[in-house]
C-alpha cells in the first residue's frame, strides 16, 4: 500500500498501470482528455473492460465522449441522485495479480497537473486484498447496471451545454481566462478582490468621490447616448455630431453646458478611428448592431461586435471599441483607456500587458458579472437608479486618473 500526494507521482503511477494490466475496471465522477494518460487509454482501448463515469455539472469533457462514441465498454452516470462522485481505478490481470488507485483524482488533465490529489495505491499483495477486490468489482458491477451509454445526437447537445457551463464553472474556480505562466504570480480567487466585494453602498460611495467629474454630468452622458441610440435603428442613420458625440469625438451637438461628451473614454486623440467616424463606416455601425439595446449581453454578441470592428480597424483597437460598447450597453461595459486602465487591472488583479479583446471580456467582463455591486444593486433614490443602469460604465468614475 502507497499514498501518492502530488499529480506527477500520481501520473506517473497510471501509465505504469495502463501498461501492466490486461483489464481495466474504473469508475471516475469526471473524465477530460489531453493528457498522457488519456493518450494511452486510447491506444490500450481494448483493455478497457468496464469504465463508468459522471458528467454532474458538465465536469466531463465531450472531447472525451466522443472518442470512446461506440464503445461497449464505457458507459456514464446521467441523472444521479445527489453527485455521483466516486474515484477509483482497479488494473487488473488475475485474482492473485492487480491493483487499484482509489482517491481524490479523477481520469482529468488537471488531476495529473495543477490539482492537489491524495490518492492509495492497493496491491493484490495487500493485507484484506481479496475483500478489497471483491467490494470493488461489487460496485463497479452494479454501477454499470445503472449507466448508459451515449450516441452521436445525445453528445452533440451534451457539448453545447458543456461549452455552455464551462464559463460558468471557471469562474467560481476563481479563473477568468488568464494565461498564468510557470513561476508567475497566480491570479487571486475573487472573494478576496476587495473591488469584486463591494456593496451597493461602497460602490456609490466611490462613484459619489469621483475628484474629476460631476455625477450629474455623466449622468447626462449616457442618458443622452441612449436616446441617441434609440432615435434611429442603426448608428450609420445618425446625423454626424451625433455619432461623434457617442465616439467620444470633438462634435458640436447642442447639448446642456454640463454634458461633457468626452466622459466615459474621450478618442479625440485616435486619428484613424476619428476618421472612420466622420466617413461613417459601415462596418462600425453593423458592429454596434449585434449589441442589443436590452436583455443580457452574451460573449457571443461580444465576438460579432469584435468580428465587423475587425475589418475596419486591424490590431488591437480596445479603447475606441470599448468606448462605443459603453455608450451602447453601460451596464454591461466599461471603456478602458490610458486614463483608467492602470488603477482598474490593479484592482481586479489583471495583468495590463497583453490585454486585447479576448482578454476584456474574459478578464474583465466576466469579474464584473460576478462582483457584488453588479449582481446585486440597490438603489435608494432617482440618481443611484441611474447610476445602476449603468453601472458598469461608471467603474470609470472609480479609476479614473487626469
Amino acid at each position: 500500500m502507497k499514498l501518492i500526494t502530488n499529480s506527477k507521482t500520481l501520473e506517473k503511477q497510471f501509465l505504469r498501470l495502463l501498461d501492466k494490466y490486461s483489464q481495466y475496471y474504473w469508475l471516475t465522477a469526471w473524465a477530460s482528455s489531453k493528457s498522457t494518460s488519456f493518450d494511452k487509454l486510447v491506444r490500450n482501448k481494448k483493455r478497457i473492460k468496464k469504465i463508468i463515469v459522471g458528467i454532474h455539472f458538465y465536469q466531463t469533457h465531450p472531447d472525451f465522449i466522443e472518442t470512446f462514441l461506440g464503445s461497449k465498454n464505457i458507459k456514464y452516470i446521467k441523472q444521479p441522485e445527489g453527485t455521483f462522485h466516486p474515484k477509483i481505478f482497479l488494473f487488473y490481470n488475475n485474482n492473485n495479480d492487480w491493483e487499484i488507485l482509489v482517491g481524490s483524482a479523477n481520469f482529468t488533465n488537471a488531476a495529473f497537473t495543477v490539482n492537489t490529489e491524495i490518492v492509495t495505491l492497493i496491491k493484490s499483495t495487500d493485507l484484506n486484498s481479496t475483500e478489497i477486490l471483491t467490494e470493488t468489482l461489487n460496485i463497479i458491477n452494479s454501477t454499470w447496471l445503472e449507466s448508459k451509454h451515449f450516441d452521436t445526437n445525445e453528445l452533440d447537445d451534451y457539448r453545447k451545454i458543456w461549452k455552455n457551463f464551462t464559463p460558468k464553472i471557471n469562474s467560481l474556480s476563481g479563473s477568468y481566462g488568464e494565461k498564468i505562466l510557470k513561476g508567475k504570480k497566480k491570479s487571486k480567487p475573487i472573494y478576496l478582490v476587495p473591488v469584486a466585494n463591494m456593496d451597493w453602498n461602497d460602490f456609490m460611495a466611490k462613484v459619489n468621490a469621483d475628484q474629476y467629474h460631476s455625477l450629474n454630468s455623466r449622468i447626462k452622458v449616457l442618458k443622452k447616448a441612449n436616446s441617441l441610440f434609440r432615435k434611429k435603428d442603426s448608428f450609420c442613420d445618425l446625423e454626424d455630431d451625433e455619432r461623434r458625440f457617442i465616439a467620444g469625438i470633438p462634435n458640436t451637438l447642442p447639448v446642456d453646458k454640463d454634458v461633457d461628451w468626452g466622459l466615459f473614454g474621450s478618442m479625440k486623440g485616435a486619428g484613424i478611428y476619428k476618421n472612420r467616424i466622420i466617413e461613417n463606416d459601415l462596418n462600425i455601425s453593423k458592429a454596434l448592431a449585434e449589441i442589443p439595446i436590452l436583455g443580457q449581453i452574451t460573449k457571443i454578441h461580444y465576438q460579432r461586435f469584435i468580428k465587423h470592428y475587425k475589418k475596419t480597424f486591424e490590431g488591437n483597437y480596445l479603447a475606441t471599441a470599448t468606448r462605443l460598447l459603453a455608450m451602447k450597453r453601460p451596464d454591461t461595459f466599461v471603456c478602458l483607456d490610458s486614463k483608467n486602465k492602470s488603477a482598474l487591472c490593479k484592482d481586479f488583479e489583471i495583468t495590463q500587458s497583453g490585454l486585447d479583446y479576448e482578454r476584456y471580456w474574459d478578464e474583465i467582463i466576466k469579474r464584473i458579472y460576478d462582483s457584488n455591486w453588479w449582481l446585486n444593486p440597490e438603489p435608494k433614490n432617482n440618481i443611484e437608479k441611474s447610476v445602476s443602469d449603468s453601472r458598469s460604465a461608471f467603474l470609470d468614475s472609480l479609476y479614473y486618473v487626469e
